[in-house]
């Protein structure tokens, strides 16, 4: 929540800027309920958040803010912030083992996930007229946990993980109409352990600066036994976004 508040902050700050001849800034965010389903373990069978748990939808909020300029080999640079929180309560199905404690069929269980993910993206772009093409480095950093407590089990899991991806975006500006789609793709696989994301959007901008956007995004995590923890979680939605540029 704090950083959510600092990036918003910086965001509305960024709009009292004037732009400097060849400088864009842009931002936007929004806020949804997205899709969430796939499983967890560490040290026993692995446990479906869904059907074990009794999640289904998280809450996330996205926020990003990006500047471009005009001065070679230097890249652009983008940060964007994703806070996505899901927590349920269900009676169990089976028996199953998590962090070395044991969950027993038939009692209840109080379960919570929470990703943060802080990241900033280095980017050229080859290609800039009609179509844009950019490509670059993502660096992002995933703090999170998983808990699961029970009338005799209580365990966490903490996540601190620092990744370097591979990032790549096109947009399509479609001329005299501010419309536009595009799409972008963040990807890496290392240790056994992969995480990758995607989005693909429709937007409009007006000529005062704002702009709305439509779209899917969708984020997929597999860890390989980082911190004691495996996944194969799968996270994504439509959204309606608020977007800034000048």
């Amino acid at each position: 929540m704090k950083r959510t508040l600092l990036a918003t902050c910086t965001l509305l700050a960024s709009a009292t800027l004037q732009a400097a001849p060849g400088l864009s800034i842009y931002g936007g965010g929004y806020n949804w309920n997205t899709d969430f389903n796939g499983t967890v373990s560490s040290g026993g069978a692995s446990i479906d958040v869904e059907q074990d748990l009794g999640m289904g939808k998280a809450d996330q909020s996205v926020i990003w803010l990006g500047i471009e300029h005009p001065v070679p080999l230097i890249p652009n640079a983008r940060v964007r912030y994703f806070d996505l929180y899901e927590s349920a309560s269900n009676r169990l199905q089976r028996s199953f083992v998590f962090d070395d404690q044991v969950y027993v069929a038939s009692t209840p269980v109080d379960s919570e996930l929470e990703l943060e993910m802080l990241e900033g993206t280095l980017y050229y772009t080859p290609i800039d007229s009609t179509l844009k093409l950019d490509v670059g480095m993502t660096l992002r950093q995933i703090d999170g946990f998983v808990r699961l407590n029970s009338i005799i089990s209580d365990a966490r899991l903490d996540i601190d993980e620092m990744l370097p991806m591979l990032h790549g975006a096109a947009r399509l500006e479609i001329p005299g109409t501010g419309a536009y789609v595009g799409g972008e793709l963040n990807g890496i696989k290392y240790n056994g352990s992969t995480m990758n994301d995607y989005n693909v959007r429709v937007g409009w901008r007006s000529d005062f600066l704002l702009g709305v956007e439509v779209g899917y995004s969708q984020i997929n995590l597999n860890l390989d036994n980082v911190s004691r923890l495996t996944t194969d979680l799968d996270m994504g939605g439509p959204y309606l976004a608020l977007s800034l540029g000048f």
